[in-house]
């Protein structure tokens, strides 16, 4: 069969174009997804950075060294004045850097790397966000995703692999 980066140039090739750099959605499966909470949000991005790595270090079977950290903010806490919750997303850096080898292989750089969730997230959350609470169920052939916002927050992700004991 095809290699990966031989069917990603077939999907070039019927667009018409060779980008050089594109969007890249893996499965929500390559990544640990959590909401982390903090009474106090540091000011100065660094001291975020260390404080959301810290916070979720101990949630991954890997050095937090391997790991590729991402974050957004979500709700703010509303009995502590300067208190956030934040989105946080960990992959191991060797996995998301297969999935941008491949693009890298066709010919392109993948500039923006998200989780297939999270991408329908802000596809709806770019249109017309709902207001109040609102639920996502991405269903796939080999897992399910759910995610609850409040508005543009999310308040709850969850990813479970078909088969697992827990329902």
């Amino acid at each position: 069969g095809l290699g990966h980066a031989a069917r990603i140039g077939m999907v070039f090739e019927r667009l018409g174009t060779r980008p050089r750099r594109v969007a890249l959605v893996i499965p929500d499966s390559a990544a640990k997804v959590s909401l982390v909470r903090f009474d106090q949000t540091p000011a100065r991005r660094d001291d975020l950075d260390r404080l959301v790595r810290w916070q979720v270090r101990k949630s991954i079977p890997f050095a937090i060294d391997e790991a590729t950290v991402s974050y957004t903010p979500g709700a703010r806490l509303g009995d502590a004045a300067n208190g956030r919750e934040f989105l946080v997303t960990l992959a191991r850096r060797s996995t998301v850097a297969e999935y941008e080898n491949v693009c890298a292989d066709a010919g392109a750089h993948a500039g923006l790397v998200d989780l297939a969730t999270t991408s329908l997230l802000n596809m709806f959350l770019s249109s017309a966000a709902p207001s109040g609470d609102w639920l996502l169920v991405h269903v796939r052939v080999d897992s399910t995703s759910i995610a609850i916002l409040r508005g543009e927050d999310v308040i709850f992700y969850r990813n479970r692999a078909e088969g697992e004991e827990e329902s």
